[in-house]
């Protein structure tokens, strides 16, 4: 049932001033208007609300149910205008969508920051480019950081850095000069963005390797087991340097390094006409600062 807002008013103005005379000199309406107004707030539910007594009234057990509701809408609509005329730095939903190496090297900084301020919530979704603009559009998260630019006008976007692209063999695999014939016969560990990452490091090779001309060996899209098979010579693999650096398995790998290094850029994205609340801002530094100096 909707109920007249503006009928509801006056019936609950009436029940705290007490009387018909003064609600309506609160009002600024004439008497027979309060009156008015309560009978067509009885007839839209279909109850007495009061009893007259002279001067003065009783509510009915419908009236209490029915002012009760009426504090409960006032409360609720207060609560609405503070949220709205508040932005709070420090507390509210964060939400991001990224590559799951840049999550692993950026989500610790976000953590680090949400104990500090426990009114935060961090949310971090691991993500490939496609997945990562198909989050902004549905509106699942505020801010994406993807590798290629969204060609779409309705999204904004910001070159913060890059990743520095590397092909990575078992440390058992003999020094050798990067060739056809050393990745067919290592073999491919393949990954959700492997494809991607090798066509980038190979782009500028005078030989090319069709994609289902590669051994592949083995699959695997948890990023901190990727390194696994490789350590132990099953195959080589292309990542970030950075996510290879860190790796627990770095021991027992080997960076072909080349005299130029393939390098993907890194855009932060976000809707163009929507606002973002305050609390992002420390985030957006925090991943400028990170990116553009890794």
């Amino acid at each position: 049932m909707k109920l007249n807002r503006q009928w509801l008013h006056t019936f609950a103005t009436l029940v705290e001033a007490g009387q018909f005379t003064e609600t309506a000199a609160r009002l600024h309406m004439t008497q027979p208007g309060v009156s008015q107004h309560i009978r067509k707030l009885e007839q839209q539910v279909g109850q007495a609300l009061l009893v007259r007594t002279g001067k003065k009234f009783e509510l009915t057990h419908a009236g209490t149910v029915l002012y009760q509701h009426s504090q409960a809408l006032m409360t609720e609509e207060k609560r609405l205008q503070q949220a709205l005329s508040q932005d709070n730095p420090d507390a509210g939903p964060c939400r991001f969508a990224m590559s799951g190496t840049l999550a692993n090297q950026l989500y610790p900084l976000f953590v680090q920051r949400q104990l500090e301020y426990p009114g935060l919530v961090v949310g971090v979704e691991s993500a490939p480019d496609q997945r990562v603009l198909h989050l902004l559009e549905m509106d699942e998260i505020d801010l994406g950081i993807v590798t290629e630019p969204p060609a779409q006008a309705r999204f904004h976007r910001e070159r913060i850095g890059e990743e520095t692209l590397c092909l990575v063999f078992p440390a058992t695999q003999p020094q050798s000069e990067l060739s056809q014939a050393l990745l067919t016969e290592t073999g491919f560990i393949d990954h959700p963005n492997a494809r991607r990452y090798l066509d980038s490091v190979l782009l500028d090779l005078p030989f090319s390797i069709p994609h289902d001309s590669l051994p592949v060996r083995g699959y695997i899209n948890q990023l901190s087991q990727i390194l696994l098979p490789v350590s132990l010579g099953l195959g080589f693999t292309v990542l970030p340097e950075s996510t290879i650096l860190e790796s627990p398995y770095v021991q027992d790998l080997r960076i072909l390094h080349r005299s130029i290094n393939a390098r993907e850029p890194l855009y932060l994205i976000r809707k163009r006409h929507r606002e973002l609340a305050s609390r992002y801002t420390w985030f957006i530094d925090c991943i400028r600062q990170t990116l553009q100096s890794s």
